[in-house]
């Protein structure tokens, strides 16, 4: 049998893997506050082009149904 004295084994010391709580709720919060920015700006430009829009056609031709009454054709 042949004993091999030249392998050395080395330990090294690594600390236990723990659970960093506060990191995942601070990095869930940011998250959801990242996502509620995105929202309230993508809505609130939804928002300013709907409006936009709306005064736009008003301002071009009335809505139907509230413009002048035809005096070619009266009431009966």
């Amino acid at each position: 049998m042949i004993l091999l004295a030249d392998q050395v084994v080395t330990w090294v010391h690594t600390p236990k893997p723990t659970l960093d709580l506060v990191g995942i709720v601070v990095g869930a919060l940011m998250g959801a506050l990242f996502c509620a920015v995105v929202a309230l700006c993508m809505g609130s430009a939804l928002g300013a082009v709907f409006i936009a829009r709306t005064r736009r056609r008003e301002a071009t031709a009335p809505a139907p149904g509230l413009g002048l009454l035809d005096v070619s054709h009266p009431h009966p």
